[in-house]
């Protein structure tokens, strides 16, 4: 060679020369540097880096002459290990004959190569280069050896390609297949696999990289390190991987890759053939080549230059072993046997022939197996796309006829289109088109489906074969031609798919079915290679999908595969769902083709393949679709959602795949996506019918798969989120978006788009006519892509909501997107929250504004929102903003916050205020002020009229806050909005604005005000001025009060927390005093907590309607001084009192939360006579001591204007005071733990007061002791009322020392007393009326009696009451008890519950009670009386003088113990007159025969129980009743006797029993002998049809009865309830009838109709839910034209409409007497609601009406209103759910107050709305009887409800409210909770289900504290945390949160 070719070829092979040579030891290196001279060495020496020293020393050396330069080749050579072979042969080449070996190694220098001193040593990984002379003599012919091999496989391989036929399936051209090249991060890829190993058949996408096209050359690139290099190669079944790595084999025996020396191909499917131990080097020669000679030597070679090794496995996915990693002894022993799984596994982690490349093909749901921390490429084979289908398709038709036509057809059909995006699909459809095509049909139908596809396919290759046309070899024909071969092809691929086999041996395989399949194509002969390197015959199916559809033929035609084995070949949720199936063989499709053959297509094709009827066929079609049905309930997400999308499209089954479309969720994570998935994907979609998510997350695709969307009609929202779909991919989106017709919201996040996808993207959304969401979240958009796509704005005229957060735009983008608020009339808010969030808000219907017009508002929302916080936005940018805002119309809010705008941008924002049209607030917190900037915002006050309140605050948070009255375009004020007053007021609202100023936490010092208040005195509309919490101190507050003269119109100045002392508190007194305009001073922690000034509205600014109260200093206000949570000593005490003397109309002075020492107490009990005006002294949780405390009593002796003394430590504590002198005083004193001393103490200052009428000293724990010593005191106290002593520890003595009180102190006639958990001690006095009645009934008595009484006192006469309660009285007890009560003058009732009462004590208790004379009502519950106590108490008390009522309660008084109770009773004392029995408890009324029956009791009282018992003189027991006491038949038996004891019995009442059908008939043998009985009552018992017939038979025999009530009565038919209206015919005389819920068929209900028609002496009729019919309704209301003398009627629930109604109307007027009458639910409209208002009004007895749950409108309820004033004696009104309107509700309003007798209303679930709750508010003022109003659910907001709540606290009467099911918020709840305590008697109010939250309920429940008498507030289901619900409902629990 040439001396230039020697250069040329040195400079050719630099860079890889570099490259092997950086790999190389030191030593190399140095003796390769030795060939230099001195001077060259020593630049090499200099250079740092070791590869530029490497490329110095070969520059070097080419620039040297060609001796030298062949020298270094030579020498390189010999002793470099890493040279590759090809790169060592063409440096010899060039370099020529020289004879390396006479260079003799020892001609170099010398080098200890391991020196540390050394420069080129750094890798000690390598061997060193120094060897023996033996060991480079022995290189040249191991190379030989080496190329000799390597000729021999290229020669091989290109002989095994050049023999494959020319035939179909060698037509694809794999050497264009692009893959795709994946960059991994070996970190991420493996957090990436853990986290998806428990999910299978999960590809590896990642979301993370973009995919980058390369070629196969590429891909394979020399490597820049020594290690092993694995690359993986990824592919969907189909797609060619196979025949890749055969193409590549190829090009290598071709020279294309010449870095590898040797390239192994090694197939999974062979070796799984492979059973025992195999060394390395009997895998590479017994399995691809054995080496003709030396193949020691050629093993040698490989292993020491494994960088020029490529292993190639091909088919992972088929491999039947698992990866295992390999052990460190495989490192130490390269030639142990190992087992094929085990080498593999040692070749990929490097363990075995280090430094090799590694190909690897696998399919993505396999490569979870592989550890891919090792792996340095992965790629990915896509198959074709558009234009390699069609060259595909050109170069399978170039020689064909219909090339042209054959092409087109395929093109034009998009599903069969992209089907061929699979390479072997794309063959199938070629080769099926070919057989079509070759009929001359000109326009083929193709099949759908791949399964069809296959079944064509295997027609047409028949018919190949057979050479025929399709017109002669029809497929039936061809199907029993070649049944026998195809049932054992299809049996043998079946065998295969169980057995995990994909290679057969030949001699395995029936001879007839391998001659048919290889004739046909369907199985390939090659040659296999055995275990111990012979060779044997093999086979394989073509392709594997060809296995697995003719496995998947054999399972649905096979005989001997039974439907239960179907069902377990087939089942596919274990196969998706289940975490750690076994490892599953080359099944991609298998599944797919069984659920193909299902089809409705493929069942002809079955039948005749099997031979077999079609409804077997059908059968097992149908066990596959149910399998798939059953998915559609499964938990499925990824590739498991595609697979089932993929069988469910081949079984073109639509019932199946609307189920599975409506079911699945469409989340597709992280996994290529091809035409082909979203064809089936598509299917499923569009068949579900139900509008669907389509979200794709870092899926790969193309834009063929972007083309099938638009035909999905289902698609609701869309969105792509990866950092791959860049500028290309949205481009190409952009041309499909505008076609999907459903599309609402489209989302784009976390792609990788800029300025020109947004431009392509913009574009296209405005296309789209239905969106109404977009989001393009975390991309790289620039302002130009923001503004790209804010033009698009007012052309999308469906649009709601844009979001563009997250991007990279700057203060230009964000400012561009807010201009699009002056032209797009739409957007109702713009939300930029630094660069994270960015949210444009539309409301409906876009359109443009002309820029200029402001006017345009109107088109606008008046409530658009600007927020732009934290956007960077300097003083730089604020005029541009400000003109920008200047042109958008309609904003209310503009948020500025966390900018950098600074004092200067701030006086620059201010001075632009007049020209914005803001309605309510901007927002400029945290904008870097100042003080003085923040102080410069009041200028804004006077700047812009529109200003009404100004906030800022320089500590954390900082805030600053302009507010506006309104926009100048009319906008409603927030006042108006919350239902403030109109009409006239709205002029002087207009005129005026009230206007506040905050500045607080802005360090204001004394030198700052001066300034402030020239702005503050220019404002006078300003009424709040806030300066809290600066720096003012004592010599600013001083300053503040002079300038308060000068301050006309503000209301309020705070001025807490600014440094003051006690003398600016002095200071303040005094201003209250001299300053006539302050109302107020309230101040707490000596004015360093709170300090406010309020000052009194003057008259000229007084709204309207506005009342002041009036006041004795003629100033029409009054004042208050607070001074809460201070310390004050006497002094100050003094100073203060001295000022507040001198203050005219003060009212109140507030000492509450303070310390008071007794000293100060003095003082100020001192100077309480000078203040005249005061009305109120509060002293709540102050600190005062007891002896502090009975000063404060001592107010009572030195104030005579002391109306109330009510002290205690902790809680409210006050005196009251009146204008003059007060004519009663209270005195509480609780919680104080009075001694001995302190009772003795206070009792002397009560008795010097002498107008007292109520002391309570309950809760100070004065236990027996402390009580005795008051009570011996209370003779003389003048008390008028009550003595409270509750909760002070009292014993049973104690209790004894209470009731022993009566004859201590003639003046006490009631004493109550409870041990219980709430203990109670009450005390109560002889009231004045009482005392006049005394006198009365002394002088009313004989002559005898009057003398007696007048000697005796008036006090004797009076009426005493004792009621004792958990008492727990023992035998002492009881004794000195029963001894109190004989000395208790006149005791009348008493009470004795819940206590013990021992049985040896019982007797004496009983024998005072039996002496008791005066007692006429005994009550004992719960004592433990046993049956014969109770029954000895009723025998003493027989001798009772005059009416007595005892009431017993006790557990066993129940069923057969009740029954026996009432027997004795009357037989013991026949003085009973009634006795009941309710449940537990049981009443008799006892009467002294001898009482005559004229005459007058000595009390109203006894007045009231001698009136009944004058009905019942000289009778013995009139009434028994057993009701809710468990009555049951067999205790029937026990009243047998009634009729021979009870000969005066005239009520029975049985009611709420279950005495059976059995009881019943009883009952009807027991009532004959009760001749007097006039009263019966059955109600609630399940007496059957039976017991109905038993007492119809008895009913007519009972003459005397009057009243029968049966209702309610179950288990009774129809067939009894005619049976008992039947004898109902008979009894003509009853008055009373009540039937309510008796079945009645239409029979039934004519005989009840003709019962009715004869009792002309009816007069209460409850007939509810007695028919089903309005024929039966109708008739039965015809009947009730003879009952003239009707006073009660209920006809609810029995659907008589109006036409009963109509019928009703006309008996209505006749019915004089009316009083209650009930027509609920009963389907009356507005005619019939018409009339029934017009007849009423002939009613004017009517108390109550209830037409509940009808339809009557608003024409009724208006014609009910006009007639509203004619009933007088109106009580209920129930007009619940009757469609009523705000009209009909507002009418009738404002006639309620007509009607004073009204209590009840209920207007529930009508829609009165706020006209109709305005109306109502007005009428409740008037309505004094009210009690009971029901407004639920009448659509009222939360200012509606404002004006009902202030007028409820207008009704004095009312008991119960519900206001539930509305929308009342928090201001309404404030209203409510401020009237609550207004309302005394309220006792329930229902809020449920409203707008309340944690502020409104606080309050209520703040408030309730205040209203004992509430049972229940009712809250649940409003908008209150649970946490703050249940800390309110433990504080009270009245508070119910829950819906029971």
């Amino acid at each position: 060679m040439d001396e230039v070719d020697l250069y040329s070829e040195l400079s050719a092979v630099r860079s890889q020369l570099v490259d092997v040579l950086g790999l190389e030891a030191a030593g190399v290196l140095q003796q390769l540097c030795s060939l230099l001279n001195a001077e060259e060495q020593e630049e090499v020496n200099r250079t740092a880096d070791r590869k530029g020293r490497v490329s110095l020393i070969v520059d070097l050396f080419r620039d040297k002459d060609p001796g030298t330069c062949r020298q270094f080749i030579q020498t390189l050579c010999m002793i470099c290990n890493e040279l590759p072979m090809q790169l060592e042969t063409r440096l010899m080449s060039a370099a020529g004959d020289g004879n390396p070996s006479e260079i003799s190694p020892t001609e170099y220098p010398s080098c200890a190569p391991d020196d540390p001193s050394h420069s080129f040593q750094e890798n000690p990984r390598r061997r060193h280069a120094t060897k023996s002379v033996q060991a480079t003599e022995t290189k040249y012919p191991r190379i030989d050896f080496a190329e000799r091999y390597k000729s021999l496989m290229m020669k091989m391989l290109l002989l095994r390609y050049e023999k494959i036929p020319e035939d179909l399936l060698k037509r694809v051209t794999l050497d264009k297949t692009f893959i795709s090249v994946v960059k991994k991060n070996a970190t991420k890829l493996r957090e990436r696999i853990d986290r998806t190993r428990d999910e299978p058949c999960v590809s590896q996408d990642s979301e993370d990289g973009t995919d980058t096209m390369v070629k196969i050359s590429d891909l394979l690139e020399p490597s820049t390190t020594s290690d092993s290099r694995v690359i993986v190669l990824l592919g969907k079944a189909g797609t060619g991987k196979t025949m890749l790595m055969h193409n590549i084999c190829h090009q290598w025996a071709k020279g294309t890759f010449a870095q590898f020396q040797f390239t192994f191909l090694f197939e999974f499917r062979q070796l799984n053939l492979v059973k025992r131990t195999l060394t390395l080097r009997q895998l590479l020669f017994n399995f691809f080549l054995m080496p003709e000679e030396e193949q020691d030597a050629v093993f040698e070679f490989i292993s020491a230059n494994p960088r020029g090794v490529c292993l190639i496995f091909d088919g992972y996915d088929e491999f039947l072993g698992k990866f295992s990693p390999a052990t460190p002894d495989i490192c130490r022993d390269p030639l142990k046997p190992l087992s094929v799984a085990e080498l593999f596994s040692g070749l990929y982690t490097g363990s075995i022939l280090n430094g090799c490349t590694l190909l690897v093909t696998c399919r993505p749901k396999d490569v979870l197996d592989l550890p891919l921390s090792a792996v340095d490429r992965v790629g990915e084979v896509l198959g074709f796309d558009h234009r390699r289908v069609e060259e595909y398709a050109l170069h399978f038709f170039r020689d064909s006829l219909y090339k042209e036509q054959a092409v087109a057809h395929l093109m034009e059909n998009r599903n069969i289109l992209n089907m061929c995006y699979v390479p072997a699909l794309c063959f199938i459809s070629c080769v099926c088109l070919d057989d079509l095509l070759s009929t001359g049909s000109s326009r083929p139908l193709l099949p759908s489906t791949m399964t069809q596809f296959y079944i064509n396919m295997l027609t047409a290759f028949l018919r190949k074969k057979d050479a025929v046309s399709s017109s002669v070899a029809t497929e039936p024909l061809l199907l029993q031609k070649y049944q026998q071969e195809i049932n054992g092809l299809c049996q043998l691929a079946m065998k295969g798919l169980e057995k995990s086999n994909i290679v057969f041996y030949t001699r395995d395989v029936p001879e007839s079915v391998m001659r048919f399949a290889s004739d046909n194509g369907f199985l390939t002969a090659f040659e296999v290679k055995k275990e111990d390197g012979t060779k044997d015959l093999g086979c394989a199916f073509a392709h594997l999908t060809m296995q697995e559809f003719f496995a998947a033929l054999h399972l649905i035609t096979s005989d001997s595969v039974t439907e239960a084995q179907l069902k377990k070949k087939f089942n596919l949720k274990s196969k998706w769902i289940s975490r750690n199936d076994p490892k599953s063989v080359f099944t991609d499709t298998f599944h797919i083709f069984v659920s193909g053959l299902s089809s409705r297509e493929c069942t002809q094709f079955l039948s005749r393949l099997a031979r077999r009827h079609l409804p077997w066929v059908e059968k097992r079609q149908k066990v596959i679709l149910e399998i798939l049905k059953k998915l559609a309930a499964s938990n499925l997400t990824g590739p498991k959602i595609i697979e089932l999308c993929h069988c469910t499209y081949e079984t073109q089954d639509l019932e199946l795949a609307k189920l599975i479309g409506a079911s699945l969720t469409y989340e597709l994570r992280n996994f290529r996506l091809t035409p082909v998935d979203m064809t089936a994907l598509v299917f499923v979609m569009n068949t579900g019918g139900v509008s669907v998510c389509l979200d794709l997350a870092g899926c790969s695709m193309e834009r063929d798969c972007l083309e099938v969307l638009p035909s999905c009609k289902t698609i609701h929202t869309l969105i792509f989120r990866s950092r791959k779909y860049d500028d290309r991919f949205a481009e190409a989106l952009s041309a499909v978006l505008p076609k999907i017709g459903s599309l609402k919201k489209f989302e784009f996040v976390g792609g990788h788009i800029t300025k020109l996808g947004a431009t392509k993207l913009a574009s296209a959304i405005q296309h789209c006519h239905h969106l109404e969401e977009i989001n393009f979240n975390d991309n790289f958009l620039t302002d130009e892509g923001i503004s790209e796509i804010a033009n698009s704005f007012p052309k999308m005229k469906t649009l709601c909501k844009m979001t563009l957060g997250n991007n990279a735009a700057t203060v230009d983008g964000t400012l561009s997107l807010v201009k699009t608020m002056s032209t797009c009339s739409s957007i109702e808010k713009i939300h930029v929250l630094g660069t994270k969030t960015a949210e444009v808000i539309f409301s409906r219907g876009s359109g443009n504004l002309p820029e200029s017009s402001a006017g345009e508002a109107t088109r606008c929302s008046l409530n658009r929102k600007l927020s732009l916080v934290m956007c960077s936005i300097t003083s730089q940018h604020v005029g541009q903003l400000c003109e920008i805002l200047q042109r958008c119309p309609g904003l209310s809010e503009v948020d500025l916050s966390g900018n950098y705008l600074q004092d200067e941008g701030c006086k620059a924002l201010i001075d632009c205020l007049p020209r914005l049209n803001i309605s309510k607030q901007i927002i400029l917190s945290n904008n870097h002020f100042s003080e003085e900037g923040l102080c410069s915002l009041s200028h804004s006050l006077n700047v812009c009229p529109n200003v009404v309140e100004v906030e800022g605050r320089h500590k954390s948070p900082e805030t600053a806050v302009i507010r506006f009255a309104g926009s100048s375009t009319g906008g409603a004020s927030d006042s108006e909005a919350k239902g403030g007053d109109s009409g006239g007021n709205t002029l002087k609202q207009n005129l005026k604005v009230s206007k506040k100023l905050r500045l607080t936490s802005c360090n204001i010092q004394p030198r700052h005000l001066e300034k402030l208040f020239q702005t503050v005195k220019l404002c006078s509309d300003l009424e709040e001025l806030d300066l809290s919490d600066n720096a003012l101190g004592d010599r600013g507050l001083a300053r503040l009060i002079k300038h308060l003269p000068g301050l006309q119109g503000v209301r309020v100045i705070n001025v807490s927390n600014n440094l003051v002392t006690m003398d600016s508190i002095v200071c303040l007194a005094g201003s209250l005093c001299t300053c006539k305009n302050i109302c107020e001073v309230d101040m707490s922690s000596g004015g360093g907590k709170n300090l406010f000034i309020k000052f009194h509205r003057s008259p000229v600014s007084e709204a309207p309607g506005t009342c002041s109260e009036e006041h004795e200093n003629g100033q029409g206000f009054s004042k208050r001084f607070s001074l809460r949570e201070s310390d004050i000593d006497a002094r100050n005490m003094d100073r203060l009192c001295r000022r507040l003397t001198q203050c005219e109309g003060l009212a109140e002075l507030d000492f509450s939360d303070s310390v008071l020492d007794d000293k100060s107490i003095e003082k100020l009990l001192s100077h309480l006579p000078q203040l005249q005006p005061l009305k109120l002294l509060n002293i709540s949780n102050s600190r005062i001591s007891t002896d502090g405390a009975l000063l404060l009593v001592q107010s009572l002796l030195h104030c005579e204007r002391v109306r109330a003394v009510e002290l205690r430590p902790k809680g409210e504590a006050f005196i009251k005071f009146v204008k003059m002198k007060a004519d009663q005083a209270t005195c509480k004193l609780n919680e104080y733990n009075l001694d001995k001393k302190n009772v003795e103490k206070l009792s002397g200052i009560l008795e010097k007061c002498s107008h007292l009428s109520e002391v309570d000293l309950s809760s100070n724990l004065l236990k027996d002791e402390g009580v005795k010593c008051f009570l011996d005191f209370l003779p003389r106290l003048q008390i008028s009322n009550a003595v409270n002593l509750n909760n002070n520890k009292l014993s049973q003595v104690g209790v004894l020392y209470l009731v022993d009180s009566m004859s201590i102190c003639n003046r006490v006639v009631e004493v109550e007393v409870c041990l219980g958990t709430e203990e109670k001690s009450l005390i109560r006095f002889m009231q004045g009326e009482e005392r006049s009645g005394a006198v009365r009934s002394i002088l009313q008595g004989d002559c005898a009696s009057v003398s007696e009484r007048v000697k005796a006192g008036p006090c004797s006469a009076v009426p005493r009451h004792i009621s004792l309660k958990e008492c727990s009285f023992g035998l002492e007890h009881l004794v000195k008890l029963a001894a109190i009560l004989e000395r208790s003058p006149n005791l009348v009732t008493l009470d004795l519950s819940y206590n013990t009462l021992q049985k040896e004590g019982f007797p004496a208790l009983q024998n005072a009670l039996a002496n008791l004379k005066s007692l006429r009502s005994l009550q004992i519950r719960n004592n433990g009386m046993t049956f014969e106590a109770v029954v000895n108490l009723v025998r003493e008390l027989k001798g009772c003088p005059d009416v007595l009522t005892v009431r017993i309660e006790e557990p066993w008084i129940q069923s057969e113990g009740a029954v026996c109770l009432v027997f004795a009773c009357i037989q013991l004392n026949s003085n009973i007159l009634e006795i009941r029995v309710h449940k537990n408890t049981v009443h008799i009324t006892m009467e002294n025969p001898n009482l005559p029956t004229t005459g007058s009791m000595d009390s109203a009282a006894n007045r009231d129980l001698g009136s009944r018992a004058s009905v019942f003189a000289g009778c013995h027991v009139r009434s028994i009743s057993l009701i809710h006491c468990g009555l049951q038949d067999h205790n029937l038996p026990l009243l047998t006797s009634l009729g021979e004891h009870c000969l005066q019995l005239q009520e029975l009442d049985l009611s709420h029993s279950s005495i059976g059908s059995m009881g019943a008939v009883t009952l009807s043998q027991i009532l004959p002998s009760l001749g007097r009985l006039k009263k019966l009552s059955l109600s609630h018992n399940k007496i059957g049809d039976a017991g109905a017939t038993a007492v119809a038979d008895i009913l007519p025999g009972m003459s005397r009865l009057r009243q029968i009530n049966i209702s309610c009565c179950s288990a009774v038919s129809s067939t009894g309830g005619l049976v008992l209206v039947q004898a109902l015919c008979k009894c003509t005389s009853l008055e009373e009838i009540n039937l309510d819920a008796l079945p009645l068929d239409p029979q039934g209900i004519t005989c009840l109709a003709e019962a009715l028609s004869s009792m002309t002496s009816a007069k209460k009729l409850i007939l509810s839910d007695v028919n089903t019919s309005v024929e039966g309704g109708v008739y039965l209301v015809d009947s009730l034209k003879w009952c003239t003398r009707i006073e009660e009627i209920d006809l609810g629930n029995n659907r008589i409409g109006d036409k009963g109604a109509l019928k009703l109307v006309q008996h209505i007027s006749g019915w004089k007497n009316l009083r209650k009458i009930s027509l609920s639910q009963n389907s009356i409209g507005d005619a019939g609601g018409k009339k029934l208002a017009d007849a009423l009004s002939n009613c004017r007895l009517i108390e109550e009406i209830c037409l509940a749950n009808n339809s009557i409108g608003d024409e009724a309820a208006v014609k009910l209103a006009d007639v509203l004033p004619i009933m007088t004696h109106l009580k209920v009104l129930s007009l619940q759910a009757n469609r009523i309107t705000p009209h009909g509700g507002s009418k009738l309003a404002q006639m309620l107050p007509t009607c004073k007798q009204l209590e009840e209303i209920s207007l529930s679930e009508n829609t009165i709305g706020r006209e109709g709750a305005f109306h109502l508010a007005d009428a409740l003022p008037r309505m004094k009887s009210l009690k009971k109003l029901d407004l639920k659910l009448i659509n009222i907001s939360d200012s509606d409800s404002i004006h009902l709540a202030v007028s409820l606290g207008h009704c004095p009467t009312i008991e119960e409210v519900n206001l539930s099911w509305n929308y009342i918020g928090d201001d309404a709840a404030l209203k409510i909770a401020e009237i609550l305590p207004r309302m005394k008697r309220l006792k329930e109010l229902d809020l449920e289900c409203n707008k309340i939250t944690e502020l409104g309920a606080k309050k209520l429940a703040e408030r309730l504290r205040n209203c004992p008498a509430v049972k229940v507030l009712r809250l649940w289901k409003n908008q209150i945390p649970k946490e703050v619900a249940q800390a309110l409902q433990d504080k009270d629990s009245r508070l119910n949160f829950s819906s029971v």
